[in-house]
């Protein structure tokens, strides 16, 4: 599974956290966790559950990326249903090593089926978790 976005810690779980207007939100999709306090918001069938930062154990960005040919690309995006990954750098050396393709003003792209990489993650703390 490639994860890309803000997540955060609470009660021993990881969830995706969103924030609007200052408050944050955990998210989820299972329907166990109606048990402990997230309601549904919204017509997406996802669960909601208001939290203090004060809860949280741990708070992060999570960036994911892979190396290839010694290069780092960047995870523009994933199709689930075809199971390919588009990786996105602006190294213009990757290009003699890659058989990229150009994209944007100053990228390179290429896309590569998900179980042909191993794919990493940069996780930067946020929301006072950076200590």
């Amino acid at each position: 599974m490639i994860r890309k976005g803000r997540f955060a810690v609470w009660n021993g779980k990881e969830y995706p956290i969103v924030s609007q207007r200052r408050n944050y939100y955990l998210q989820s999709g299972s329907p166990e966790d109606k048990e402990i306090g997230f309601v549904e918001m919204g017509t997406s069938g996802h669960l909601f559950k208001e939290v203090d930062m004060e809860e949280l154990e741990d708070a992060y960005e999570v960036f994911p990326y892979a190396m290839l040919s010694g290069y780092r690309f960047a995870v523009e995006s994933f199709e689930k249903e075809t199971g390919m990954v588009t990786f996105v750098t602006n190294n213009p050396f990757a290009q003699k090593k890659v058989a990229v393709s150009p994209y944007g003003k100053d990228g390179f792209r290429i896309d590569l089926p998900v179980g042909e990489v191993t794919i990493l993650e940069d996780r930067i703390p946020i929301l006072g978790f950076e200590e």
